[in-house]
């Protein structure tokens, strides 16, 4: 495709380098080739031709857009969609039409190889939705503050530590007794978990154990979720797990799993961000029926264990996600809610879309998505 002496393409395979400096260049940041080829070459789609598209210049890259293939899994088995991500366009290039040209290679690309829905996260609403995307709800965020020493840091990134005036400074008084009284009803609540898990934990064999690689069993157990829980989510399998969390070049989160004896229960996964920030990548659970502990029980010990270990690093506050009104998604906020989380109803827009363009809205469906951090881009884990 191409406009005026613009070439919209597919990347080649010797372009990492300046895919990458344009990344670079206008977030400001020194990310690696290596970690580029993880985040887009070394998943387990192997295809010879990455689903990478650009925006060339007479040889200069000026714009980028990805589909990072991932399986899901729901009652009906296991079937690939695309994560969309790199989204860039220098802006010198705005207004001519090209993010929408870089889709359509990457949605013909979905439909050939059979990637059945798109989907993604991003603040820019009104771009995605003229290429097609439904955006049926937004992010929010579980998160529990720690120390009231960081307050100025949580001020900092919320945008209102310099008061300019009345109004500004009244702001920042209730911010900061917020903050005060959210830590205070944080650690209460926290502290009260701590003693249900330490008497439940002594009715049962329940354990937990941290890896140092992946279950074998996950497999198995993305199927009984999606058999118990129902909804779709991503197939979290050995595969998966070991390029998304083990051979992660960014951070290496840490998967504490849940055993009855040596069966796999489920999992929290969590890691110590670059921001001072720790973060709850990932909760998952299955538990039979007639057990001496419910799936509460188990969510509890995890996001106990969690809360706990991320604290120990020094973090500064611990943050998690909750998207919509899946079933589980729901267990984990009452959970979370009773262990110190509070839930913070600000985040980013979700855009999905059917490959097909024919095909039925995406706003419904994606209501029985079970969502975590883990669908992110793998920055913190």
């Amino acid at each position: 495709m191409e406009n005026s002496a613009l070439t919209v393409r597919f990347a080649a395979a010797d372009e990492a380098a300046a895919c990458n400096d344009l990344h670079n260049r206008l977030y400001q940041e020194e990310r690696t080739i290596e970690q580029w080829r993880w985040e887009f070459v070394s998943t387990i789609f192997q295809h010879p031709q990455i689903p990478f598209s650009v925006v060339d210049d007479g040889g200069t890259i000026v714009g980028t857009q990805a589909f990072i293939p991932i399986r899901m899994i729901n009652r009906d088995g296991v079937f690939w969609t695309a994560k969309s991500e790199e989204t860039l366009l220098d802006p010198a290039y705005r207004g001519k039409r090209l993010l929408g040209q870089m889709y359509d290679c990457l949605f013909e690309y979905a439909a050939e190889h059979g990637l059945r829905y798109v989907w993604g996260f991003t603040p820019a609403d009104k771009a995605l939705r003229r290429v097609g995307f439904d955006i049926p709800t937004r992010t929010s965020q579980l998160i529990i503050p720690f120390y009231c020493r960081d307050l100025p840091v949580l001020l900092q990134r919320a945008g209102i530590n310099k008061p300019a005036g009345v109004r500004d400074r009244i702001r920042l008084a209730g911010f900061k007794i917020g903050c005060v009284a959210a830590r205070l009803a944080s650690a209460a609540r926290f502290a009260r978990a701590e003693r249900v898990t330490r008497r439940v934990s002594t009715s049962h064999a329940l354990r937990l154990q941290v890896l140092e690689q992946p279950p074998e069993q996950s497999d198995a157990l993305c199927r009984r979720f999606v058999s118990q829980w129902g909804g779709t989510t991503i197939f979290r399998d050995a595969d998966y797990l070991r390029w998304r969390i083990f051979e992660n070049p960014y951070v290496r989160p840490i998967m504490c799993a849940a055993y009855d004896g040596e069966e796999l229960l489920g999992w929290a996964i969590y890691s110590m961000g670059d921001d001072g920030a720790g973060y709850l990548v990932d909760v998952l659970v299955v538990t039979e029926p007639n057990r001496p502990y419910t799936p509460e029980d188990v969510v509890r010990r995890l996001l106990v264990q969690a809360v706990r270990s991320i604290r120990n690093m020094g973090a500064i506050a611990i943050r998690g996600w909750h998207v919509n009104d899946h079933p589980f998604a729901e267990l984990v906020m009452r959970v979370a809610r009773s262990v110190g989380f509070h839930h913070v109803r600000r985040g980013q827009s979700v855009v999905v879309r059917a490959a097909d363009p024919q095909a039925t809205s995406m706003s419904q469906n994606f209501a029985e998505w079970y969502v975590t951090r883990i669908f992110m881009e793998g920055t913190v884990g």
